[in-house]
């Protein structure tokens, strides 16, 4: 009887231990069903348990992560995503997608800087990707944000000339000058991007032609 206790404790042990080996993958596949099914958070804690129990041995799966990554996106927390597309970046899987999820997270965080500085090292690295475009959208919609905010500021200086003094006029040029020559880089640099830019074609006429006058 004892060794037939023996036998099954011992059998109870080794199924335990089969178990815990297998569970990363139980957690990996209920991320992909919960994935599936458009159930991002749910997805995500499944996820998150298959990494933390994902042997050290075993190669990471890096599809995972991307998806991973994809589903802390969907529910907008925008840390998680950043943190796991990186990783999905550093694993070298679909790299330009990732890369792209990386500038949009760090754009969502306000990170704007270290989003354009990612953005211009990808749009070179991935020329021929088909997300190349949706990089250079991000990239000019946010040139032309920066430069918008000293243009309007120089029109509005320039609109209070109206009711102003005739001696105010030759300062309130000069204010409004200098507003636009601050605009003006940015309106350069979303032509660097893309040429054919008619907003930026539009305000970089006005800005040069605003400045040539003076």
């Amino acid at each position: 009887m004892k060794y037939l206790a023996v036998v099954g404790m011992l059998l109870f042990s080794l199924g335990s231990f089969a178990q815990d080996e297998t569970a990363y993958i139980e957690f990996k596949n209920a991320g992909n069903d919960a994935l599936r099914g458009n159930n991002f958070a749910e997805a995500l804690e499944a996820y998150e348990s298959a990494v933390a129990a994902w042997p050290e041995e075993e190669e990471m799966d890096a599809a995972m992560v991307f998806n991973m990554a994809t589903s802390a996106r969907r529910i907008k927390n925008s840390e998680k995503a950043l943190e796991y597309y990186q990783r999905s970046v550093d694993l070298g899987y679909r790299a330009d997608f990732s890369t792209y999820y990386v500038a949009s997270s760090l754009n969502a965080l306000g990170r704007e800087d270290e989003m354009e500085e990612v953005l211009l090292k990808a749009i070179e690295e991935h020329k021929t990707s088909s997300v190349v475009g949706h990089m250079k959208k991000m990239l000019t919609t946010y040139y032309l944000k920066q430069g918008a905010e000293p243009f309007n500021r120089a029109a509005q200086v320039l609109a209070s000339a109206a009711n102003a003094d005739p001696s105010q006029y030759e300062e309130i040029t000069a204010r409004a000058n200098e507003s636009f020559a601050e605009a003006k880089p940015w309106f350069e640099k979303v032509l660097e991007i893309d040429p054919g830019n008619e907003n930026a074609q539009a305000s970089l006429r006005e800005v040069n032609s605003r400045l040539a006058a003076n």
